[in-house]
């Protein structure tokens, strides 16, 4: 295939774009049967693929040339103003390049089925605001910047366990995917790019790590590789940890993996699905927990109620660079104040970047439909009724309560700062259709 867009959003130099698609696929069981071979018993399918594309995109209208906004003050006056961003007549097209290779197999009468993908994009020239200097009268500017790579698997299943036309019928998918997203090259000069954050904790983009570096401050340790403290974490001479003065990489917000299985079971008129979802891997910082520790609301604060002073296991310098064990107790009041406000607003980063591993039951669906011999007798060519339920039931998480996906960027990209975000919600719908 080939596309040619003209957009009238680019400027007259370069509103014109061309991409193009190739794929091809080679059924290896008809090539087999076609040519007089024979196909084993358990053998009833079996493809490969492989395809390249490009897809070519352009920006939002007005997002060439700066221009004032008229307006009047607080007396009347007529005042002009421009916008934050310092745009450029000169940017192209987004483009993204991606290839594809994958394979299908279905097996015993396709009751069993496999499917697998490996695939690479590149998403380049994007079209991004690239932060600036306030002093310079704009906040930021517009620039094609980037590489952005994502590498990964899918692997999805799909089974036929039970198959009775008369009784029970139960169907199962299974889905895999795991995905290495990394930033290959942003603009000129430029090898870090903020998604978002606040105060001292950022979620960066850096060139050579991953799309959602977690960035802030850790609890000062022994540094010294020869010391039997080595690793171990410093306090003061109050039994209090300490904070590193600079930043460091507290890990990533793209996960290892995602699963999913679905489970459909048909009986007779009635259908029962339910999906358990996980994703696997991948750290998130939790403003929800640092909020409640540092009111002394969170539950950690005051474990089963107990107010006893908490002696740190860490280890204190006396000045002259001898380490000692620490056994100096801190009360509650003070331990939590210094983990949740030494280093700025969010306190130690580090305290608060959880695991964002979580499991859940998130869809439950039952549907009951009216067989012919019932329409027959009413205007209705077709009829069901259902509930369903989604974001049924946190099954596992390591965030004290806190939903991993109810993240404070909802807008944006920073999926792995969460701050005081509300709750995701249950919903349950009933659903009636109907064909006439």
């Amino acid at each position: 295939t080939g596309r040619n867009d003209w957009s009238s959003t680019l400027s007259e130099e370069n509103r014109s774009f061309f991409y193009k698609s190739v794929s091809s696929s080679l059924v290896i069981s008809d090539m087999i049967t076609n040519n007089g071979g024979s196909l084993p018993g358990w053998f009833t399918f079996g493809k490969i693929r492989g395809s390249y594309a490009e897809v070519g995109n352009d920006l939002d209208p007005f997002q060439l040339h700066n221009s004032f906004s008229i307006g009047n003050d607080s007396e009347g006056n007529t005042t002009a103003s421009t916008n934050n961003t310092l745009l450029n007549p000169d940017v192209v097209n987004e483009l993204i390049k991606s290839v594809e290779f994958g394979a299908e197999a279905r097996f015993f009468n396709n009751r069993v089925g496999v499917d697998f993908a490996w695939y690479k994009s590149n998403a380049t020239n994007q079209l991004i605001d690239l932060p600036l200097d306030p002093f310079s009268g704009f906040n930021a500017k517009k620039i094609n910047a980037g590489d952005i790579q994502n590498k990964g698997i899918e692997l999805s299943l799909k089974t036929r366990i039970l198959d009775n036309e008369e009784g029970l019928t139960w169907d199962m998918d299974v889905n895999y995917s795991a995905n290495e997203n990394t930033i290959e090259e942003l603009a000129d000069d430029v090898t870090e790019y903020t998604l978002g954050g606040f105060d001292n904790f950022n979620i960066r983009a850096d060139v050579g790590g991953d799309y959602g570096v977690i960035i802030g401050s850790k609890f000062l340790r022994v540094e010294d590789e020869s010391s039997p403290f080595f690793g171990r974490i410093l306090v003061d001479g109050d039994g209090l940890p300490l904070a590193t003065a600079d930043k460091h990489v507290l890990g990533s917000q793209v996960p290892d993996a995602l699963l999913g299985i679905t489970n459909m079971f048909t009986y007779k008129n009635f259908s029962f699905s339910f999906l358990f979802s996980a994703s696997i891997g991948g750290e998130i910082f939790s403003g929800t927990n640092h909020a409640l520790q540092r009111s002394g609301l969170a539950a950690v604060t005051a474990v089963n109620g107990e107010r006893a002073d908490i002696v740190f296991d860490g280890v204190v310098d006396d000045g002259a660079g001898n380490l000692s064990e620490n056994t100096v107790g801190a009360t509650p009041q003070n331990y939590w104040a210094a983990i949740t406000g030494r280093s700025g607003n969010l306190g130690i980063n580090e305290a608060n970047v959880y695991d964002a591993t979580h499991y859940r039951l998130r869809n439950v669906n039952l549907t009951y439909t009216f067989d012919n011999d019932w329409l027959d007798r009413t205007f209705f060519k077709g009829l069901s009724i259902g509930v369903s339920a989604n974001n049924v039931w946190m099954i596992s998480n390591e965030l004290n309560g806190v939903d991993p996906e109810a993240v404070n960027a909802t807008k944006g990209n920073a999926n792995g700062f969460e701050n005081l975000a509300p709750p995701t919600t249950r919903t349950i719908f009933f659903n009636i259709a109907a064909k006439f």
